[in-house]
């Protein structure tokens, strides 16, 4: 195994020098003191390509539970006549040999797999392991759903039979290899990095330093095709200016001059999907900016979007409902108790009742600890600007945005429900992220 402070040339090169072994297990249950293997897929992943599989049904010796059946397909019938664990369990073992393990659910796995070598009195697997459930998370932070399905889904990999073992370690291991491609692109460096890929590999941002040139950071924005927010970084780590910028592509060369005002020492750019969560993460870190600097973001934004003021707009509604930047999920806002804790990030449809169950407990503070007045929490050298935006995003782009009053909530039919749904079915993918990412 490679020391994981090893630095390499490329990152193509690190990355084709590691030997990986995805496993997956079906088994008769979660507890491996007391349940049993059924089947074990195996996947080798040899300089960035599939080079091998091996798939084992076992015969667990034991009733397989129905809904194990169900989920699998695995019927008794199908084992009864298959090897014991103890017949294949040093091929098992020989074919991983020193690879990196990885699994979707190492957790699982892994610890599985061990409790079974312990039984046999075998020496258990020391191996290092790699969980892409985990890196998912990393990857991508503000993921709610990171199953195998979803994310087969999302990267457009082939899974035609989810639970059974060869198959979920083929989807898992195609879907690592989207991640290599991804970390060859961030310039991956050491091995550690895979292990631990933050600050640097999450698919919605782009981190530039100053030795890679502000060309970089030109060709970056240039790529982008919907909202983002432009953090540059002063001396020790200073936020000098939080930007959120509307069409990136469009806005190049007002940026480009923008940016020839500042020393900076990095620049941050991260994905938001719509625009107004640009301007709600401006508003929850504007205090960060020096006083010095403030005045820089608002009079960008002023000159760019020369906009009439909208001192009523927070009274016009009481919630906001457009989609996240990760697909099938979405952001409400509540302008009841304007603040950067008056959010929430959901799936839709899974999490109706919890979305509903939000807005209803937003209403009731509202009418019992504010006493039916709206508390908005906005910066005060930001509102008018931030009013204005907020205001002609929505009239701007209507069918991105679902907006509600306290009078929909309390409709027993809840269509307000279903005026979401047809928002999520019209908006389906609309960022197409992570598949386009920085």
């Amino acid at each position: 195994m490679h020391d994981k402070d090893k630095a390499f040339e490329t990152s193509d090169a690190l990355l084709r020098s590691l030997e990986f072994c995805i496993i997956d297990l079906e088994t008769t249950g979660g507890n491996p003191d007391t349940e049993k293997i059924i089947e074990i897929g195996l996947v080798k992943i040899e300089n960035r390509k599939i080079s091998e599989e091996r798939s084992f049904l076992i015969n667990p010796q034991k009733e397989i539970p129905d809904f194990v059946q169900k989920l699998t397909g695995i019927r008794r019938a199908d084992v009864e006549h298959s090897p014991k664990i103890e017949e294949v369990i040093d091929e098992i073992v020989q074919f991983i040999g020193s690879s990196i393990l990885v699994a979707h659910n190492t957790s699982f796995d892994v610890p599985f797999l061990n409790g079974v070598l312990k039984k046999l009195q075998r020496p258990t697997l020391e191996n290092k392991v790699i969980c892409t459930n985990i890196m998912t998370k990393y990857m991508i932070p503000d993921i709610m759903s990171s199953n195998l399905n979803y994310m087969a889904s999302i990267f457009g990999i082939h899974h035609s039979q989810a639970h059974r073992a060869v198959e979920d370690a083929r989807a898992t291991g195609l879907l690592l290899l989207k991640y290599l491609d991804i970390f060859e692109a961030k310039n991956i460096r050491k091995v550690n990095q895979l292990y631990y890929p933050r600050n640097k590999f999450e698919l919605d941002r782009a981190i530039i330093e100053p030795s890679e040139g502000i060309e970089k950071v030109h060709q970056v924005i240039g790529q982008i095709e919907h909202p983002c927010v432009l953090t540059i970084k002063g001396d020790n780590g200073v936020i000098l200016t939080i930007l959120p910028v509307k069409n990136p592509r469009a806005e190049l060369d007002d940026l480009k001059a923008y940016l020839d005002e500042f020393r900076w020492s990095q620049i941050h750019l991260r994905l938001c999907g719509p625009f107004i969560e640009g301007l709600f993460f401006m508003n929850s870190n504007f205090v960060k900016i020096p006083e010095s600097y403030r005045k820089k973001t608002i009079d960008y934004l002023e000159a760019k979007h020369p906009l009439p003021p909208a001192p009523k707009f927070m009274d016009e509604h009481d919630f906001v409902v457009t989609p996240h930047l990760i697909n099938g999920q979405f952001i409400v806002y509540s302008f009841l108790n304007f603040s950067p804790y008056s959010q929430l990030v959901f799936k839709f449809p899974s999490h109706k009742k919890k979305l509903h169950q939000f807005l209803l407990g937003q209403v009731a503070r509202f009418e019992t600890q504010q006493k039916g007045k709206k508390k908005v929490f906005i910066h005060n050298d930001l509102k008018d600007i931030f009013l204005s935006l907020f205001s002609n995003a929505l009239a701007q782009e209507p069918h991105v945005y679902q907006t509600l009053k306290i009078a929909d909530l309390r409709d027993e039919q809840k269509r307000y429900l279903d005026r979401i749904e047809e928002l999520s079915v019209g908006q389906a993918d609309r960022y197409k992220f992570p598949v386009k990412h920085l």
